[in-house]
């Protein structure tokens, strides 16, 4: 009995020491990882600028694509589709036509105005108008109308397409709706715009971010590649003394972590000096911005890159781990 409680504290000891060993070449290998970084400045400086570089871009396309969605929305809630109804079309006709109206796609809201409420609206902006109906006793020339607001410019056409084809429409005046002004036309002719430019925006959007997942492999791979080849004697001198696999590794992943963390960093202080540089008239870039959630951004962009840095780093360095032993 005596024997067997000996060996007991022994065991423990013998874990705890294996912990203690773990740890300890962990720090060892992480200090030893932000030295080398730090001994080869020069090439992990222009390693991390041109990640940042290629980060920035990235997110400055993501700007431009919001800000692009953004502009659709604005527009889209300023310019409604309001349909003239015809003289004589009662409440319960108007108000059918409108229920089948915010059944479609897209459609965020239809509202009636009636001529009442569409001469009340008139007197605000030409009260001159209204006073000299009212005081000749003249009837209310405004119609009534359906006032029909869409979540996106690119549900616009649709809408018209309803109207055309409903037999509803015999209560709308589709001469009207013909002869739109000349606003209407630029309005409709700068959403057009607008929506080719989102098209190509969201096309951009991917290419960019599949041509940054290539290249920041390779920027990783390359200068890692690089801090390996100038420290491979040392790497089998490791090797030869029995360094183990982890340790060896460490190093080289603390490194890529390093370019990964620091690089993104340096791309979001990039953003938001560009963003502080580009004022222009009623419009601020952060502020446009800013209504992203842009720490969700930050992180998201800090694994994608720490992940790759990661699995980089492990591609290079397996094969000093794992390959013949020659020292020069």
């Amino acid at each position: 009995m005596r024997h067997k409680e000996k060996n007991k504290p022994a065991h423990r000891l013998k874990i705890y020491d294996l912990h203690s060993n773990i740890f300890a070449e962990t720090g060892r290998g992480i200090m030893l990882g932000l030295t080398n970084l730090w001994r080869n400045r020069l090439l992990s400086t222009a390693s991390i600028v041109v990640m940042a570089v290629m980060l920035t871009i990235f997110n400055g396309i993501l700007a431009v694509n919001y800000i692009t969605k953004q502009a659709l929305s604005t527009i889209n809630q300023k310019v409604d589709i309001v349909f003239y109804l015809k003289e004589g079309t009662d409440f319960y006709s108007a108000n059918q036509l409108a229920a089948q109206l915010r059944q479609l796609p897209g459609v965020k809201s239809v509202d009636y105005v009636s001529k009442e409420q569409a001469l009340q609206s008139m007197s605000k902006t030409y009260p001159e108008t209204t006073d000299f109906l009212l005081k000749f006793n003249l009837r209310n020339p405004l119609p009534a109308s359906l006032s029909v607001t869409t979540s996106s410019a690119e549900h616009n056409q649709s809408v018209y397409d309803f109207i055309q084809s409903t037999p509803l429409n015999q209560y709308v005046e589709l001469d009207r709706q013909k002869n739109r002004t000349d606003e209407q036309i630029i309005i409709s002719s700068a959403t057009r715009n607008l929506i080719d430019i989102n098209n190509f925006v969201k096309q951009l959007v991917f290419w960019v971010v599949f041509i940054f997942i290539i290249g920041g492999a390779l920027i990783v791979i390359n200068a890692i590649r690089l801090t390996i080849f100038s420290r491979r004697n040392e790497i089998f001198i490791m090797r030869l003394v029995g360094a183990s696999h982890h340790f060896i590794r460490l190093p080289f992943l603390t490194e890529g972590l390093a370019y990964a963390v620091i690089a993104v960093i340096l791309s979001f202080l990039l953003l938001f000096l560009g963003g502080q540089a580009l004022q222009l008239e009623n419009f601020e870039l952060l502020r446009e911005f800013s209504s992203l959630n842009l720490v969700n951004l930050f992180f998201i962009e800090l694994l994608i890159c720490g992940i790759l840095a990661v699995l980089s780093s492990l591609a290079t360095v397996e094969n000093y781990i794992r390959g013949k032993l020659s020292v020069s």
